[in-house]
């Protein structure tokens, strides 16, 4: 290629497929043991969360005490005189972005909306953050999520202003653009395919037909113009909780910066009922500043096989590069994520 000559689509797929399979090996090596598989864990949490407490004037009461254990992370809680504070160690992952980072950011540039971060260890992706109370309930009426949807709404839009400093806080970029080539690499590695049902896998031209659908709806989703903001990329209710009026929004593992309606997911996979129409409609109407509200529903109509290639797309690195004792924490929720995709793909083609 000479210099002034403009890079191909071609030299742009193979330069998205290169960095995809050198985030892979980077990865593969720091995911073969994290920071709570070796050997001086908990030991190694316990002594860093007392001396960071100590630090802080914060008298620690006993041990750090399990709260949440699994695959991709660890939540500890440890008393103090001045109450529970939390910590969290992330799993290195090419596709996370680095929590620890992120979270702290998050609580500087949004504190109403985000955990009180004490402080980080951004190498090891740990963090410790005040208690800022419990999660909502999967069970809380449909009006609770129409409001905390929209006040992320509020907050994705304010994000777009902020996505430098997020970029330089480890918030990768994940524009929907690059979804294709990811998908079709993973199409075509047995050891990601070989792991789904012979139910999902049975029809080859299931992944043709996805990439089709795939490419049109991103095609179509640009014309609206939408910026990219940050995504939580695992919005649902659990990961959000209320403290004096304000939804604090947590778990900020697969955050990214990407196409804001990613985080329509869980949305998307809700039974049709008018309740639901009400928290999408509540989301959407914080965007009518780019758009009216009819064309915001078109383009929330194209999103869904766009949600449905971002899971499968985490699903699969994830998958991939975990420890085989640990998959059956997220073999479901692999496979459901390219049931999701080829279900929809199928119906828009």
């Amino acid at each position: 290629m000479s210099p002034s000559s403009q890079p191909t689509g071609a030299d742009l797929a193979m330069q998205l497929t290169n960095e995809l399979a050198n985030e892979i090996t980077t990865a593969k090596a720091a995911a073969a043991k994290q920071t709570w598989q070796l050997p001086d864990w908990p030991k190694s949490a316990n002594a860093w969360v007392k001396s960071v407490l100590l630090a802080n004037n914060i008298e620690p009461i006993g041990e750090l005490v399990e709260v949440k254990c699994w695959a991709l992370g660890q939540v500890l809680k440890h008393a103090t005189t001045e109450g529970d504070v939390y910590f969290k160690a992330t799993a290195h992952l090419p596709l996370f972005s680095n929590e620890s980072q992120v979270a702290q950011r998050l609580s500087q540039l949004f504190p109403q909306h985000s955990a009180t971060v004490i402080t980080i260890d951004a190498d090891k992706q740990w963090l410790l953050a005040s208690d800022f109370g419990a999660a909502l309930e999967e069970t809380v009426p449909l009006s609770v999520w129409a409001d905390a949807f929209n006040a992320f709404a509020k907050l994705q839009i304010a994000s777009s202003q902020q996505l430098d400093a997020l970029s330089a806080s480890g918030c990768l970029t994940r524009d929907i653009s690059q979804l294709p080539q990811q998908l079709s690499t993973i199409f075509n590695d047995s050891s990601i395919m070989s792991r789904l049902p012979e139910s999902i896998t049975a029809q080859p031209q299931h992944c043709h037909s996805a990439l089709i659908a795939l490419q049109q709806a991103i095609s179509a989703l640009q014309q609206y113009h939408l910026p990219n903001t940050l995504v939580h990329s695992d919005l649902h209710i659990e990961n959000v909780a209320q403290v004096n009026g304000e939804y604090v929004f947590f778990d900020w593992s697969d955050a990214c910066i990407s196409h804001p309606f990613i985080d329509g997911t869980y949305l998307f996979r809700m039974p049709p009922s008018a309740d639901k129409q009400q928290v999408i409609e509540a989301y959407l109407a914080q965007w009518r500043q780019f758009q009216p509200l009819p064309k915001l529903k078109q383009a929330w109509s194209m999103a869904e096989v766009v949600c449905y290639a971002h899971q499968a797309v985490s699903y699969a690195q994830m998958i991939n590069r975990l420890p085989q004792q640990h998959i059956k924490d997220l073999q479901a929720a692999f496979e459901n994520a390219f049931r999701r995709l080829f279900d929809k793909a199928l119906m828009a083609t």
